[in-house]
């Protein structure tokens, strides 16, 4: 009898009386209402946040379409002066562009450009993967429509918000533009060293000749430099540059774009490079230069 008793004063002492049951559920509400309170709070930053870094515009072409150089010939119909704008560029049609440099920048910077919206989570993943296994730089985590975007609107800041921005205008990019138009613009928009802006100029820096005349070797070559354009430049750094063109064929014949063999062969074989040349390509015609470029001027401002 005496045992049954004690049990059930000891059930009885367990048992929560209905006061405190009341207060573990007041507290509840409280810890509940200030988890409430947090996440409103957070996702109104993230809102705000992601709100002030949209920056879309409501004319991307201007800044995709920058000043260009102008070109001066003489009565033969010869190049005697390249007289830049801000910068040393000529653009071209993608259609002067050969394949080989177009399937080069696709294979190194986006393997899947013709495939994504802009933004590539699977070509983040790969790139990544690639990098660390190969122990190298041998894939941009960026599409191409990101990198224009950074190159035509933003600064190189390495920030969240930059990164955000990059995103919300690659994604306005493609809704925009044909995949087409996106190639032609970055391939005239970036950047490749020696004050070179663009294909046509790249290619007249390094080789003298017009982007149509490049071989695969050539545009292997110039498909590398933006990664890091003066380090990779081959008039700073030869060696740098014969070493991330062999990257660029690799990709190449990994995407099918050229075979093992072919790929094998151009590691080993030269660059043709002509000798560098002074700014703006003034040559013994300075006076003559100078009163085309002031009659310009004076008639078109």
């Amino acid at each position: 009898m005496d045992k049954r008793a004690s049990a059930a004063r000891r059930t009885t002492t367990a048992r929560p009386t209905k006061k405190s049951r009341k207060k573990i559920s007041g507290g509840g509400r409280i810890v509940l209402g200030f988890i409430i309170v947090v996440v409103v709070m957070l996702t109104g930053i993230g809102c705000g946040f992601l709100t002030a870094s949209m920056n879309t515009k409501p004319n991307l072409v201007d800044d995709l379409q920058p000043a260009s150089s102008s070109q001066i010939y003489d009565v033969n119909g010869n190049e005697i002066a390249n007289i830049h704008a801000t910068e040393n560029r000529v653009p071209v049609k993608l259609a002067q562009v050969p394949k080989d440099l177009q399937n080069a920048f696709i294979a190194v910077e986006d393997a899947r450009f013709y495939e994504h919206s802009g933004i590539d989570p699977r070509g983040i993943l790969r790139a990544l993967w690639a990098n660390i296994s190969g122990g190298g730089v041998a894939e941009g985590g960026s599409t191409i429509t990101q990198q224009l975007a950074r190159n035509a609107y933003l600064t190189q800041d390495r920030t969240l918000r930059r990164k955000v921005q990059e995103m919300f205008l690659a994604l306005q990019l493609e809704r925009e533009y044909t995949k087409q138009e996106i190639l032609e613009f970055y391939l005239n928009q970036i950047y490749f060293g020696q004050g070179a802006y663009g294909v046509q100029a790249a290619a007249k820096t390094y080789f003298g000749k017009d982007v149509s005349d490049l071989d695969l070797n050539e545009c292997a070559m110039l498909a590398g430099i933006p990664q890091s354009p003066n380090y990779y430049s081959p008039f700073n750094n030869l060696a740098a540059a014969q070493a991330r063109k062999a990257i660029v064929l690799d990709q190449m014949s990994k995407y099918h774009y050229i075979d093992n063999a072919t790929a094998r062969e151009l590691k080993k074989a030269d660059l043709k490079l002509i000798k560098p040349v002074k700014p703006n390509g003034i040559n013994g015609a300075s006076y003559f230069i100078d009163y085309v470029t002031q009659t310009l001027i004076d008639r078109y401002g």
